[in-house]
């Protein structure tokens, strides 16, 4: 098979990935842009509020208390996706019964993962905000307003719990566009009473967070809506979806937890990184400004290839399920092939971005420069990114639930952890101290800078991952059928040769 007719696919493949794609990535990039828009917001009412380097002091604040709303929104995603696997597949077998329960499963755990989170969220805020921002300097007051923000954003996960439920099942089952217009919803309505909030009534962070529990519920009402009036596959009454089966939810279970396992090995080390950072310089916000700023922007440009982790899901996991195997490796291939061409544009996306999100966010101009080379390294990365979990997408479609681990959790654990731990807590002076690392980094016009520094190991582990997600894609054998077609079928039957 050409190269050419290996990775690119035919007018009728690229229709339907766009027709499942296209809605999920316009939802990611109005879910990046309101987000985008609240930071500055903040921002600049920080300014106003406390003067020079207030925005950083503010907007620091509510990503510190947005790290931990994303930590559990990740696993509550990831456990609920472990779900929409199985549903996807019996919705390409028409297995309505199997559909629902698995609906009913998914709903269990959002809202098990939803109600936990917001009460920890809640009791524990002080210590949460604390972990992060240190109390010292400029630390203290991110504390006061992180605090004020996680008290209200910790409770947004009792709706949203469902609304995630509701959402994913839909997309597997090519419904994207109702997730879409919910979301969009939220995010106009989120954007008109942050105004009014922040702005005219004066109530900033404390208000942000009100202003997204409105638009929580507003979306929430809108899938609840459709739910009930439209009936869609998995639609069933409560006794239907929550109905008890042997073995049912035990083998979602199964198949899930590697998946859920990796999920929060991911998070927790996210969560290391972000601690790092805060350590650097007793925890100055101009540093987790910048850094949670460029990951901010990277919302954005992912929508340029967003909703083709959930295209393969779907696409991949409904010719499975059908018994069509050969058609589901074909579109595995072609799908990378898109990924990887279209992310090459995603690095001058970023960086033409870069001017925009300085002017948005009115940083001191310590903090722009930092966040513009930031930015930059974070562009350079994207392409390898975008592979790895594409690939990670598509073989857990199949069934091999241990992709996750092995591409992303190995080399984190086994690598950039243990970089981070010396620079930053073992040997804080090393980096300060080495004149080859000074002069490594002006090699590439590079400040000697340590949160850059960190930063850069942060990112060069995203070539790993594409390297090992390279032979994932290649070597591994999968389980792919779980709608009960067949008991075993195998989406790779033969080596690959080189993507070149």
């Amino acid at each position: 098979m050409g190269f050419f007719k290996k990775y690119v696919g035919n007018k009728a493949f690229y229709r339907e990935m766009l027709t499942v794609a296209f809605p999920i990535a316009l939802q990611q990039l109005v879910s990046a842009l309101v987000n985008l828009l609240d930071s500055a917001m903040i921002g600049r009412w920080g300014n106003a509020t406390l003067g020079a380097g207030g925005s950083e002091i503010t907007s620091a604040a509510i990503m510190i208390a947005n790290r931990y709303f994303t930590t559990f929104d990740a696993i509550m995603i990831m456990t609920v996706i472990s779900c929409t696997i199985f549903i996807a597949q019996f919705f390409g077998a028409k297995n309505k019964e199997k559909g629902k329960k698995t609906f009913g499963f998914a709903l269990q755990l959002s809202i098990g993962f939803g109600l936990a989170a917001a009460i920890i969220g809640f009791v524990f805020r002080e210590p949460i905000i604390y972990f992060f921002s240190t109390g010292v300097g400029s630390g203290a007051e991110m504390l006061h307003y992180g605090e004020q923000y996680l008290s209200i954003i910790a409770l947004t996960f009792i709706p949203y719990s469902i609304s995630v439920a509701i959402s994913f099942c839909l997309r597997s089952t090519n419904k994207p566009k109702i997730p879409l217009l919910a979301s969009g919803a939220a995010a106009l309505t989120n954007f008109v009473f942050n105004y009014l909030f922040i702005y005219t009534f004066n109530m900033g962070v404390y208000g942000a967070g009100i202003a997204t529990m409105i638009s929580r519920l507003v979306e929430l009402a809108i899938l609840l809506w459709y739910y009930f009036k439209h009936k869609p596959f998995f639609f069933g009454s409560f006794k239907e979806i929550f109905a008890k089966e042997k073995g049912f939810k035990k083998e979602i279970i199964l198949r899930g937890m590697p998946m859920a396992a990796a999920q929060v090995l991911t998070e927790a080390m996210a969560i290391f990184m972000f601690f790092a950072y805060a350590q650097i310089d007793s925890g100055n916000a101009s540093n987790i400004a910048a850094v949670n700023m460029s990951s901010r922007v990277v919302d954005i440009v992912t929508a340029f290839v967003g909703g083709m982790g959930t295209a393969a899901a779907i696409m991949v996991g409904m010719r499975l399920g059908a018994g069509k195997i050969e058609e589901a490796k074909q579109n595995a291939r072609w799908q990378i092939g898109y990924v990887v061409a279209l992310s090459l544009i995603t690095v001058l996306i970023m960086i033409c971005l870069i001017p925009f999100v300085q002017l948005i966010n009115n940083f001191q101009p310590e903090t722009a420069t930092l966040l513009a080379v930031i930015m930059i390294i974070h562009a350079v990365s994207l392409p390898f990114m975008f592979y790895s979990v594409n690939v990670i997408f598509i073989t857990r479609s199949g069934g091999y639930t241990k992709a996750p681990f092995i591409i992303t959790n190995l080399p984190y654990l086994f690598i950039k952890i243990p970089l981070v731990t010396l620079f930053v807590f073992i040997a804080p002076g090393l980096f300060e101290n080495s004149t080859f690392l000074h002069q490594s980094l002006a090699v590439f016009g590079l400040p000697a800078n340590l949160v850059i520094f960190i930063f850069l190991i942060d990112r060069l582990i995203e070539i790993v991952r594409a390297v090992i997600a390279y032979f994932v894609l290649h070597k591994a054998e999968w389980l792919g059928n779980l709608s009960g077609h067949k008991k075993e079928v195998e989406l790779v039957t033969e080596v690959e040769p080189p993507l070149d």
